[in-house]
């Protein structure tokens, strides 16, 4: 009886492990889409934008996690054959292999390509985690020399702004830096 509930339950994981695998799959075609249609049209973005350069290689990869899930449900729901987890070891070093060329290649193609249309890779304003995306602004001096204190803060209100279609001034960016640093101190000390 014991017994019937484990597997029961390693069933019900590797179910739901096969839906968080696939959000992960939507999630990186969302973010690859965002990516190529800013490229096509960098005019919808009228003074700021953040850059997902893990975007397209995570796209790349993405048939690694449907044949995850695949061989997670066939071996809790049926049989595996062999022959095919050896496939998903060999399909999955070649897609690999491919997400690491493209993210070489846009790490080195991209930000030229960027700059080329008017912008500034401002990178006090990155979230300093691997995966984060770069943040690129149309007037470089949007990038305050002291927004990496309130990087979070400064972002959340560009997209505020940018949603209202406004265009904020230099000294309009500036006055908000120095006042999301004031709340800060304030609030920290």
């Amino acid at each position: 009886m014991q017994q019937g509930e484990h597997f029961e339950r390693k069933k019900g994981l590797a179910v739901f492990l096969s839906l968080i695998m696939l959000g992960a799959i939507a999630v990186a075609v969302f973010k690859a889409v965002e990516l190529l249609s800013l490229l096509v049209d960098f005019d919808s973005k009228p003074f700021y934008f953040r850059l997902p350069l893990v975007a397209l290689p995570l796209l790349i990869t993405s048939p690694m996690l449907l044949m995850l899930i695949y061989i997670m449900l066939r071996r809790n729901f049926g049989n595996l054959p062999e022959q095919h987890f050896a496939l998903w070891v060999k399909i999955s070093l070649v897609l690999l292999a491919v997400a690491f060329a493209v993210r070489i290649v846009l790490g080195f193609w991209l930000p030229g390509y960027v700059a080329a249309h008017g912008f500034t890779h401002c990178s006090k304003l990155e979230n300093p985690s691997p995966f984060a995306s770069q943040v690129w602004v149309r007037q470089p001096q949007y990038c305050h020399e002291l927004s990496y204190l309130v990087n979070v803060e400064v972002l959340d209100w560009f997209d505020e702004q940018q949603a209202a279609g406004i265009m904020p001034s230099n000294d309009e960016v500036t006055a908000q830096i120095e006042l999301f640093i004031a709340e800060r101190k304030q609030r920290y000390q």
